[in-house]
């Protein structure tokens, strides 16, 4: 036995038994998920299995006995979910819920209407609400989310996310993984993938049921493997796998196993798919990213990274879900030799150009010629040429490139390419390394502080103006910045304070703002009286923006002179281009009213959990941001007595 496979074994034995009474599944609908644990999510992991529930209000059924020991409404995150402490230790959880058990839900209420709030967490006393195997505790709906299904997870007594499997919940699953793409990365600058330094992404060809082919690989030095890979399941569902493991001549080089998962090391989940490629597929990772502690990389001693011998050898890669049914495919790997890359050609480009790239610990330079070139352009650091390896290398007729990873403490460096056909090129990054001492690099007017424990292994970052105004609908206060790479993964946030603008009445209406695909999301930020901080884990580009709009009412039911019941449909769609919904408050002739609040819709419906005054009646919907603007819409109705 090897080490790494001894390390397996060891990790196979902290694995939580199963339960002594078997857990009931949650719902009377056939067993289909429609995601499952520790699949991709942006900058996570998933803790629980989702459950298909074919639309709302299905009855949801205790595990097993316990007690409530947790009672959460919100519009976001689970939405409305039940935490069951079982008898064994082991705490279920039941996310987006439509409605709580009827002893649940009116201490829920209860709870609401003494804080006016629709968002409460709360903390029932041990004997408040005993649980028995079977018993009601809410019906399925979509609160928190856009689509209808039950969340479900368990946790261990630590409050660690546990893979149901081994927990006994047992879904069918006949069908064998799906191998999509692999990628091949090389682990230093020193190393290579069919003659680049760049990560390759290859198609894999289905020879057989579970079997694949893979086109040869040359390489050479020390490489590492990720998978983008599905198990499929019933309804179309795409789900994650159970393990995934490389070898080469019978020793396990690496495995990721999804057994458990820690809400603490969570976001490690952003290095646990390539965060560099997730626009070509999600790569799962057969490598340890420096600083990557979950729990489903700690089965192997080794960090991942295969030496290339001098012989061709072939590295075999299998995925497996829970049951056994496996997918393959043998990597052929060649050694690399030296070539002449001078004969092919690249892409046609129009003028020579120069790029910048990051794909893990070190900066990829590109520089492309329209024309085949046969001097190799000049990388200066600091000033001092880079030579041989360290200088820029030809990859095809028309292009160089070459790399830099720090050799040193961390610090800033200058960056120059120089070639005659070139234009002149410079560029000034700031370096940090995982376990320096925490510092700060400024970039004009902003600057990025980053702690010892910010950085999975090596952290670059430059931050640069952008031309022009940011297209917004609220009034930006000056360019927006660019803070590069977009998709460096943080471990610990850094902070990124920006410069106060100046003029401004109410500063309670700036914020910074980062650009995503759907517009401009508003950050919590913190103020000072010259500076504007966020925290944060990622990088992008930002600007500093002043909401002075407020919410928009729109759709508002009943109808103004509306005679209505003492229950009435109540409802409105509320909307906010700029900080976002903060406060909700409706009132019916002074009474309030518990609303129920849909972000994704922008809809607003009154629960009808109580009679309303008889009689002419104001209904009032006041809506603020988190700029401090507030709207009001009035309704005046006739209740019936």
């Amino acid at each position: 036995m090897t080490l790494g496979t001894t390390v397996c074994a060891l990790a196979a034995l902290a694995v939580p038994m199963g339960p002594q009474t078997e857990y009931r599944w949650p719902l009377e609908l056939p067993r289909t998920l429609t995601s499952s644990f520790a699949e991709y999510r942006p900058g996570r992991l998933h803790a629980g299995i989702d459950l298909r529930t074919n639309g709302e209000g299905r009855d949801v059924y205790a595990a097993s006995d316990g007690r409530v020991s947790r009672l959460r409404c919100s519009p976001r995150g689970y939405g409305k979910a039940v935490y069951l402490e079982l008898d064994d230790g082991h705490t279920v959880v039941y996310g987006h819920l439509s409605e709580f058990a009827p002893q649940l839900r009116d201490y829920v209420w209860d709870a609401q209407h003494r804080k006016r709030s629709y968002t409460v967490d709360l903390y029932p006393s041990r004997d408040a609400f005993p649980i028995k195997r079977g018993q009601i505790v809410g019906k399925s709906g979509q609160t928190g989310t856009g689509v209808p299904h039950l969340h479900f997870e368990i946790r261990d007594r630590a409050q660690r996310p546990v893979n149901p499997r081994h927990l006994g919940i047992t879904w069918p699953d006949a069908t064998p993984p799906i191998l999509r793409r692999i990628l091949v990365a090389p682990a230093e600058p020193a190393a290579r993938v069919n003659g680049d330094i760049v990560p390759v992404v290859c198609d894999v060809r289905q020879t057989n049921s579970g079997a694949y082919a893979c086109p040869p690989i040359r390489a050479a030095g020390r490489i590492g493997f990720g998978v983008d890979v599905i198990d499929p399941a019933e309804g179309g569902s795409k789900l994650g796998i159970y393990t995934l493991r490389a070898e080469a001549d019978g020793r396990e080089i690496f495995r990721v196993q999804n057994d458990r998962l820690s809400y603490e090391h969570m976001h490690n989940g952003a290095v646990a798919f390539h965060p560099f490629f997730l626009d070509e597929g999600r790569f799962l990772l057969l490598w340890r990213w420096p600083g990557n502690v979950t729990e489903v990389y700690g089965h192997t001693l080794s960090d991942g990274w295969f030496k290339m011998p001098a012989e061709p050898i072939d590295v075999r890669i299998e995925a497996a879900d829970f049951l056994g049914n496996t997918a393959s495919v043998a990597v052929p790997l060649i050694p690399e030799r030296q070539t002449d890359p001078g004969a092919a050609l690249g892409a046609v480009i129009e003028k020579s150009a120069v790029t910048l790239e990051c794909f893990g610990e070190w900066l990829v330079i590109t520089a492309t010629f329209p024309k085949p070139e046969a001097g190799p352009p000049v990388l200066r650091i600091n000033g001092e040429m880079q030579n041989g390896d360290a200088g820029f290398q030809q990859v095809d007729g028309q292009t160089f490139r070459a790399a830099y990873a720090p050799a040193t403490a961390a610090q800033d460096i200058e960056l120059a390419v120089v070639h005659e056909r070139l234009e002149p090129y410079s560029e000034r990054i700031a370096v940090f390394e995982r376990g320096q001492r925490g510092r700060a690099a400024a970039f004009g007017g902003v600057s990025i502080e980053v702690k010892p424990d910010s950085p999975y292994g090596t952290l670059f970052a430059r931050i640069r103006p952008l031309a022009g105004e940011p297209w917004s609908e609220i009034p930006s206060l000056g360019p927006a910045v660019e803070v590069w790479p977009e998709a460096a993964p943080i471990d610990a946030p850094v902070e990124i304070p920006f410069p106060a603008p100046e003029g401004v009445k109410d500063m309670r209406r700036v914020h910074v703002y980062r650009a995503e695909d759907a517009g401009w999301t508003c950050l919590d930020t913190a103020r000072s009286a010259t500076r504007l901080t966020i925290s944060t884990r990622s990088f992008g580009t930002f600007a500093i923006m002043e909401d002075d709009q407020p919410p928009i009412i729109t759709d508002v039911l009943p109808e103004d002179g509306a005679h209505t019941s003492r229950r009435p449909r109540i409802r409105a769609h509320v909307k906010d281009v700029g900080s976002g919904i903060e406060d909700i408050v409706v009132t019916c002739g002074g009474q309030w009213l518990l609303m129920e609040y849909d972000p994704e819709r922008g809809l607003i419906e009154w629960a009808r959990d109580e009679d309303l005054p008889s009689g002419a009646q104001t209904l009032e919907f006041r809506i603020a941001d988190a700029a401090g603007n507030g709207s009001r819409a009035i309704r005046e109705i006739l209740v019936a007595k």
